[in-house]
């Protein structure tokens, strides 16, 4: 089949090619997948400025169609500052026109779009302005109630069809009327395989790594780092992040009292890298709050390495984490239980192997690109003759 995928603001910072979001890794792995299966795929995306870089994920010779970008960015791309809420309608109405003529001449069998629900509407609005080409939607996320309701209704129904990988947004879909098939994939950032080969130590780490925000729950993993850090002498408790516009104050000042408590800045110093802080760790903290995607990439990737996740319990994230199995989940704003889940984890540390050992196992039978693109084909064949 001649698939058209469209993924919405792909580049990222020069340097940080593999500090890439999942809506923007899985759309891209998809691509290879597919390819792969041997079937032939453009992507189109959104411009930008020669400042900017591809992931690592995009493969190499896929032809790129460039549009328009109708939203208004503010300095999210740049890590600076919040996604502002605001679109261009005269930007918006060039892309709709610009996809709708990159369909017609590549005469696409489907099209595939991957996003939020602003995503959605995109895809709908292509087919009520006469878009020919059978337009499929992968779900990262869905929220509701929305506004104006009733208008984007037209554009939902629209859709020829709409998939997603977790059986949360799948329910909160079907909650809505929207008929919804769940088509699971695989990680993509496979990080121990990134490892240069050094020396690595005995797991003697605990590790968050996120974007050290309150959104993230950084301030709940803190307050557990504070507890157990001299309780647990032996054991480092790591922060690795990158640059972020609202970070935590005063982080640097508050651990200088505990020498196992580290925090470490990408680009990290010499001797430091991700795949090493993970592999030399006994469990992963994410005590998230607010979840941008599902699934949760770095909880996914966590668990592949074979380290169990401490996590909320929340949306998809009991699809990965199963307590006492391949972690533990933990409430919202629950300072305590984080505490008393990360002591229970380093207070038995065979168990914990076990759980990693587990984790491993775990993802690579239910998480994997296996059956993937059979099934998403299935779809597009499906919408194609309807």
């Amino acid at each position: 089949m001649k698939i058209g995928i469209f993924v919405s603001a792909i580049s990222g910072q020069k340097g940080f090619e593999k500090n890439v979001s999942g809506h923007i890794q899985v759309p891209l792995q998809s691509i290879t997948e597919l390819v792969n299966g041997g079937h032939e795929v453009h992507l189109i995306t959104n411009s930008f400025s020669e400042d900017r870089s591809i992931p690592f994920c995009l493969p190499d010779g896929i032809k790129i169609h460039y549009v328009a970008d109708a939203r208004n960015r503010g300095g999210v791309l740049e890590r600076k500052s919040n996604q502002k809420e605001s679109v261009s309608m005269f930007r918006l109405l060039r892309q709709v026109s610009s996809m709708k003529q990159i369909c017609k001449d590549e005469q696409f069998d489907v099209l595939h779009v991957f996003g939020y629900n602003r995503t959605a509407y995109l895809a709908g609005g292509l087919k009520l302005f006469g878009l020919k080409t059978p337009v499929v939607v992968t779900m990262f996320a869905a929220y509701f109630p929305e506004k104006f309701s009733f208008l984007k209704r037209i554009l939902w129904n629209r859709i020829s069809s709409v998939v997603t990988a977790t059986s949360y947004v799948q329910s909160t879909l079907i909650k809505q009327g929207i008929d919804t098939k769940q088509v699971k994939h695989g990680i993509i950032r496979k990080i121990d395989e990134e490892h240069d080969g050094s020396e690595l130590s005995a797991k003697h780490r605990v590790l968050f790594w996120r974007d050290l925000t309150v959104h993230n729950g950084a301030d709940v993993a803190l307050a557990a780092y504070l507890a157990l850090a001299k309780k647990y002498p032996d054991v480092e408790f790591d922060f690795a992040v990158r640059p972020h516009w609202d970070e935590l104050k005063d982080v640097d000042s508050i651990i200088e009292d505990y020498p196992n408590i580290c925090l470490y800045r990408f680009p990290y110093q010499d001797g430091i890298t991700l795949p090493k802080l993970l592999l030399e760790s006994i469990c992963v903290m994410m005590p998230i709050r607010d979840i941008s995607i599902d699934p949760q990439l770095v909880i996914a990737e966590s668990l592949a390495v074979g380290v169990p996740v401490i996590a909320t319990d929340q949306r998809s994230n009991p699809e990965f984490v199963i307590e006492n199995e391949t972690g533990k989940l933990i409430p919202l704003d629950d300072n305590q239980s984080a505490i008393d889940a990360l002591d229970a984890i380093l207070s038995n540390r065979e168990n914990a192997l076990k759980m990693g050992e587990d984790a491993k196992s775990f993802i690579e039978k239910n998480w994997n690109w296996k059956n993937y693109v059979n099934e998403i084909v299935d779809v597009y064949r499906h919408v194609s003759k309807g």
